[in-house]
C-alpha cells in the first residue's frame, strides 16, 4: 500500500473528512489533502505532519519495518572522501545527496544514496554521473545518441549531452535518511 493509499485508509478509519484532516494540519483547505490522497509526492515535513494528525508512527505511514533479524554489515565507500560506511545494503558505493534536485524522487539534500556500477543503465533509470568534474544525482533518459539527465522538482532543468561528455558511476538502488 503506498502513502496516498495509507492516508486515505487512516483518515477514513478515524472518521475525518478531508476538510478536517486538513484543518488538523493546518492548511485552510482540503485541496493538499486531496493531492496527497491523489498521489502527489509529498516532503518528508508533510509526512511527519500526517503522521501526527492521523496519530500514526512516521515508520507506519511509509511503510518503514523494524529489522527482526541481526543485519550483516557490508563497508560502502562513499564516494569524494576517504570515508567508509557500515551497512546492510550491498552497494559498490554511496553519495550524499547535495541539493534537494531529486525531491520528487524521495531523496531529499543529505541523504544518503547507494548505488552499484552496470555496463548499461536503463532509461528512467536515477544515476550518478560525472559531467565536467561535477558528480549529480539526475533521473536518466535516453533518446537515441542523445542523453538526458532530468531534475525532479517543480522546475523543470535538464541536462542533455552525448554519451562523451558523461561518465555514468552508479545506478541508485537505495537510500538512508536520518530520521
Amino acid at each position: 500500500m503506498n502513502l496516498a493509499e495509507k492516508v486515505k485508509k487512516r483518515r477514513i478509519e478515524l472518521g475525518l473528512s478531508q476538510d478536517e484532516l486538513a484543518k488538523k494540519m493546518g492548511y485552510t483547505s482540503r485541496s493538499s489533502i486531496n493531492k496527497i490522497e491523489k498521489g502527489r509526492p509529498v516532503s518528508q515535513k508533510i509526512v511527519r505532519s500526517l503522521a501526527e494528525a492521523l496519530d500514526m508512527s512516521f515508520a507506519d505511514l511509509m511503510g518503514i519495518e523494524a529489522q527482526a533479524q541481526p543485519v550483516r554489515a557490508n563497508d560502502v565507500p562513499l564516494l569524494g572522501t576517504t570515508q567508509r560506511v557500515d551497512t546492510a545494503i550491498v552497494a559498490d558505493f554511496c553519495l550524499y545527496a547535495t541539493d534537494d534536485a531529486m525531491r520528487w524522487a524521495h531523496i531529499e539534500k543529505n541523504d544518503l544514496v547507494f548505488f552499484v556500477t552496470r555496463p548499461r543503465y536503463p532509461s528512467g533509470s536515477i544515476v550518478a554521473i560525472r559531467h565536467h568534474g561535477d558528480i549529480l544525482i539526475r533521473r536518466y533518459h535516453r533518446y537515441g545518441d542523445l542523453l538526458v539527465f532530468r531534475v525532479q522538482t517543480d522546475y523543470e532543468q535538464e541536462l542533455a549531452v552525448h554519451a562523451d561528455d558523461v561518465e555514468f558511476l552508479g545506478l541508485a538502488i537505495a537510500l538512508q535518511r536520518k530520521l
